[in-house]
């Protein structure tokens, strides 16, 4: 993974470049360069740039995520009446992550005001497949992308983290049916969230919104209420960046 990213920045920096230079620059076997070029290509992040002789460029993927970055200032004045809102509403606590690498990353928190409630600095991490706002981002990546998260290993965060892979599939396609992850326990014990990810444009998701409480205060008529809530909270951010 760490060759690859390498690759990738090297053809940010030299681009258009070729696979000999590449290999020379970064000195690295051409075999090693071309199952990585190979594999950013697939996943879009970089492009041929159309020579008879193969050099690469970045792709369409890098530039989504560079708009996504320059962007991430007005979606956070959209996004932040809503969190204020789902707050008053629920009094749960709400929390704005972004994907960052094989993680989601805390961006914005409102905190509930019941004595027993997950408290997450900002800026806090947790791996896809085990929160709701991660597993409703890893939803709706590619399939491509979904299979190498899973093939680079599912770690327990809980006893009750989801760490067979069939399971997160299914888990995954129950996501996209209703729109919205819940999870229970998987994260932190004791504490359930439901989220819904944030899918502008072409649909790839930017960030996801939570809503997290004890488990005991969200039993499943409540983890249902939340989604539809959350989901329609995302769909009224999405209406208003695009």
């Amino acid at each position: 993974m760490k060759t690859t990213f390498q690759i990738l920045d090297a053809v940010a920096v030299h681009q258009p470049i070729g696979l000999s230079e590449l290999a020379r620059r970064l000195g690295l076997p051409k075999s090693t360069v071309q199952r990585s070029l190979a594999t950013l290509a697939e996943l879009g992040w970089i492009r041929a740039d159309g020579q008879a002789a193969t050099r690469w460029m970045l792709g369409e993927h890098a530039r989504r995520l560079s708009e996504m970055i320059d962007d991430f200032g007005h979606l956070r004045d959209v996004v932040s009446p809503v969190l204020d809102r789902l707050n008053k509403e629920t009094l749960e606590t709400i929390h704005l992550a972004i994907p960052d690498g094989r993680m989601m990353r805390l961006v914005e928190r409102r905190e509930s005001k019941h004595a027993l409630r997950l408290v997450r600095p900002v800026g806090a991490k947790s791996p896809l497949h085990a929160g709701s706002t991660g597993k409703c981002v890893l939803a709706y990546l590619p399939p491509a992308e979904i299979e190498n998260y899973i093939d680079g290993g599912l770690e327990a965060q809980t006893p009750h983290t989801t760490v067979d892979p069939e399971r997160l599939r299914v888990e995954l396609e129950d996501v996209r049916s209703t729109g919205y992850a819940t999870t229970m326990d998987e994260l932190f014990l004791g504490i359930t969230s439901v989220a819904a990810s944030i899918r502008p444009l072409d649909g790839r998701p930017i960030a996801a919104v939570s809503i997290s409480g004890a488990s005991s205060r969200i039993p499943a008529d409540v983890r249902a209420d939340y989604g539809r809530l959350v989901a329609a909270a995302t769909q009224e951010i999405m209406d208003s960046i695009r």
